[in-house]
C-alpha cells in the first residue's frame, strides 16, 4: 500500500476491522448477467491500491490529494468535470453492486460511510473498490436498505465533496440518481418489477420515506424522440464532456454539446 502525502498505512482502519464475510458475495452475482457487481465489495484488504476510509474523504486534503492523482489524466481541465467523473465511477460502486444484492438476493450490506473503506488506483486514484467492516445480513427490506445508504453513506458523502470541490450537491445527487436509476430498471427489465418494489420510490418520490426533501426527485426525466421512442435524460449535465478523451452521454445529456 502506498503511504505518501496525505495518505497514511492501511493501519489508519485499525479501528474498522474488515468483515468476516459470512456470504460469498462474489459467488452469488457469478458470470450471470450481473457479474460486473464482482470485485466491487471486498471483505479483506488487497494486495494493491490506496486504502482510505470513506469518511476521510471527508478531510479536503485526503479528498484533494486522490483528486490530484486522478486530475493527471486531464491537464488543465475543468476541476469541476474532473470531480464529477470521478464521483461517477464512485457512486456507480456504491449503487450498482450493492442494489443487486439488496434487490435480487435479499442482503443488507455495512455501507455506511463510517464503516466502509475506499480502495484507489494508486497510480491514478480512480475507485476500484469498497472494503466492508461489517458482516452482510438478511434482509427483508431492501428499499428501507437502500434508504439508509443514501442517508447514511450518499448524502454526507455528497455535502463534503461539494464543499471541499466547489462542485453543485444536485449535480453529485443526479450521479447517484443516473446509476442508482439504471440498475434498478435493469433488475425489473430482467427479472420483473416485483425485485424492486420500493427502490424506485426513491427516485420518484418528492419526500423521503419518514419526511425530508428527496434530492434525487426530478433527476432523471423521460423523454421522447421525434419517433416516438422514449429514452431517459438527466436533469443536470455531469460536466464529462468537458474531458479531454471522454465521451459525452448521447441523448441522456441535457445539453446539446455534451451529447456527441
Amino acid at each position: 500500500m502506498e503511504t505518501t502525502g496525505a495518505f497514511q498505512r492501511p493501519t489508519l482502519i485499525a479501528d474498522h476491522p474488515v468483515a468476516h464475510q459470512a456470504v460469498d458475495l462474489d459467488g452469488l452475482v457469478g458470470d450471470g448477467p450481473f457479474s460486473y457487481c464482482r470485485g466491487k465489495l471486498l471483505s479483506a484488504l488487497p494486495q494493491t491500491g490506496i486504502v482510505v476510509s470513506c469518511r476521510d474523504l471527508c478531510d479536503r486534503a485526503i479528498f484533494d490529494e486522490i483528486i490530484g492523482r486522478y486530475a493527471q489524466k486531464f491537464p488543465g481541465s475543468d476541476r469541476r468535470a474532473i470531480v464529477s467523473m470521478w464521483t461517477l465511477y464512485y457512486f456507480s460502486m456504491l449503487t450498482i453492486a450493492p442494489s443487486v444484492h439488496m434487490f435480487m438476493n435479499r442482503i443488507a450490506l455495512p455501507l455506511e460511510v463510517d464503516r466502509l473503506l475506499l480502495v484507489c488506483n494508486e497510480q491514478t486514484g480512480k475507485p476500484e473498490a469498497f472494503v466492508m467492516s461489517g458482516r452482510p445480513e438478511v434482509t427483508s427490506d431492501p428499499a428501507g436498505e437502500l434508504h439508509r445508504l443514501m442517508l447514511g453513506h450518499a448524502e454526507p458523502v455528497i455535502a463534503a465533496i461539494a464543499a471541499n470541490a466547489g462542485v453543485a450537491p444536485k449535480l453529485l445527487w443526479n450521479n447517484v440518481a443516473a446509476y442508482l436509476s439504471w440498475i434498478l430498471k435493469e433488475i425489473a427489465h430482467r427479472h420483473g418489477p416485483v425485485h424492486v418494489e420500493g427502490g424506485l420510490a426513491l427516485l420518484e418520490e418528492a419526500q423521503w420515506p419518514g419526511g425530508g426533501r428527496n434530492p434525487m426527485f426530478g433527476m432523471i426525466r423521460i423523454a421522447r424522440q421525434q419517433c416516438g421512442l422514449e429514452f431517459v435524460r438527466r436533469k443536470i449535465c455531469c460536466l464529462r464532456y468537458n474531458l479531454p478523451g471522454v465521451g459525452g452521454c448521447g441523448e441522456a445529456c441535457p445539453l446539446p454539446e455534451g451529447r456527441h
